[in-house]
């Protein structure tokens, strides 16, 4: 179990930082991922947006597999999918979900340096979380990966944090969890985690560095350089 951290100047100190991944360890999709698979589908871009989210979760959790998903928006769009069209749709879904965000993953690599654990607690599928592990070397930077299709439950289910706790092995009140998203914030704050609200690097590790006892980066020094701020 990591050591307990003493606290700094009256920050808060923890001892485990977790990352959510889409939109905070990564960029969104773009329309032009969108319309990619929109185009694929056969389905009109904005029709085929709502469908994609509409059966998300369930996708997420692994209550549908990458078949029945894709055909559940087929079917909604009043088509059906080939396999060649299935297996197109869940690359470019893939594809559209890797772009890294340099700077959340630096700040990442700067508290594992410092000597954090770390995890990656996300809502993911499983056909998305394994190209990205087979794909994105960064991700060994991570001491966990706790995604939603494994656990089959899914942010903001209580059950996905407690998982995460436990790969920790650590109290809900030694952690740091970063989400973009609102209502997952809430559900960890309630179970007793230091939850906030993920915008920008520059804006959450100015948060960060206010109220816990963490290395945040630093913007620049006099060179111009990214460095680490305390």
């Amino acid at each position: 179990m990591p050591a307990e951290r003493a606290a700094h100047d009256g920050r808060i100190p923890v001892s485990a930082v977790v990352f959510d991944y889409g939109n905070v360890l990564c960029h969104p999709q773009t329309p032009s991922d969108v319309e990619s698979m929109a185009l694929v589908s056969g389905i009109a871009a904005p029709r085929f947006q709502e469908l994609y989210w509409k059966f998300r979760l369930p996708y997420d959790r692994a209550d549908l597999n990458a078949e029945m998903y894709w055909n559940s928006v087929a079917r909604e769009g009043g088509l059906t999918f080939s396999r060649e069209q299935i297996a197109k749709l869940i690359l470019l879904d893939s594809k559209g979900w890797s772009r890294q965000n340099d700077a959340a993953i630096q700040w990442a690599k700067q508290l594992r340096g410092a000597g954090f654990p770390l995890a990656i607690l996300s809502n993911m599928p499983f056909e998305i979380s394994r190209y990205l592990t087979q794909h994105c070397d960064w991700f060994s930077c991570f001491n966990h990966h706790i995604f939603s299709c494994d656990v089959h439950r899914a942010k903001p289910e209580p059950a996905i944090y407690t998982a995460c706790l436990e790969a920790l092995k650590l109290a809900p009140e030694q952690v740091l969890f970063l989400d973009d998203i609102a209502v997952n914030i809430e559900a960890a704050s309630s179970l007793g985690i230091h939850a906030l609200l993920f915008d920008t690097v520059e804006g959450t590790s100015a948060r960060v560095k206010q109220r816990f006892d963490v290395p945040v980066p630093s913007l620049t020094d006099d060179r111009g350089a990214v460095g680490i701020g305390t």
